[in-house]
């Protein structure tokens, strides 16, 4: 797993701990309905994010690429290349993607994907 998502684990594993501690201030009856409430969402909060948002991630790069592929295609139909995605830290519409052409291999070009319309921005 990527750091960002271990230090978001982390701070949602504090909060949660931080609430039930403070569920110790409200009645009893009340105190097994908070710590169920906090156990499911932290199991779920787990779930999301080691199983749901790199599915989400890949569907999102993989679209992109395909997007950014026919861009190119269209626009350099002579010239090779190679595409990286770097996008592995967010869930965005923003996508930033690499390329590197063959005629030009020391030079790193950077695309962002936006639905359909893409920029070069590095």
């Amino acid at each position: 797993m990527e750091p960002t998502i271990w230090i978001g684990l982390f701070f949602i594993t504090i909060c949660i701990f931080a609430v039930s501690l403070l569920a110790f201030l409200i009645p009893k009856k009340f105190r097994r309905i908070v710590w169920v409430i906090l156990g499911i969402v932290l199991i779920s909060t787990y779930i999301f994010q080691g199983a749901i948002r790199p599915m989400i991630i890949n569907q999102q790069t993989e679209k992109a690429m395909e997007v950014l592929e026919g861009h190119l295609e269209e626009k350099y139909p002579t010239d090779s290349w190679k595409a990286y995605d770097t996008d592995d830290s967010k869930i965005e519409s923003i996508i930033y993607l690499h390329v590197i052409f063959n005629s030009e291999p020391k030079m790193v070009y950077e695309y962002t994907v936006e639905d359909t319309v893409i920029k070069q921005v590095g």
